[in-house]
């Protein structure tokens, strides 16, 4: 039976790349592609998000509005932005893990 990674995810400096590179070291290649796929499907969504309240801002601004709705949007997209670059962070750790793009709903990555 595994044991629990042993990981400090407590309020000490530890780097964030560290505690991933943790969790991920017990994991089988099998398991790992799963967890790769999964962080990547996150990322997608977490991008669409982004996109999304950029175009909600982007319509409002051209616009002129305003309104309270505004400052909310901005906010709503910089935290969307924080949270999609900190998930770029976690993908980039797991895919460099695995040693390769995974196939996604059976596409084959795209690279350029």
């Amino acid at each position: 039976m595994r044991r629990k990674p042993d990981v400090d995810i407590g309020p000490g400096r530890a780097a964030t790349s560290s505690v991933i590179q943790a969790l991920l070291a017990e994991l089988t290649e099998n398991e790992l592609k799963q967890v790769a796929i999964a962080v990547i499907r996150e990322n997608r969504s977490r991008l669409q998000n982004a996109h999304e309240l950029f175009e909600e801002l982007d319509w409002l601004e051209a616009a002129g509005s305003t309104d309270e709705h505004l400052g909310q949007l901005r906010h709503d997209y910089r935290i969307a932005m924080l949270n999609l670059h900190a998930q770029h962070q976690v993908v980039s750790l797991v895919v460099e893990r695995l040693g390769f793009v995974p196939e996604i709903d059976g596409q084959r990555p795209v690279l350029n």
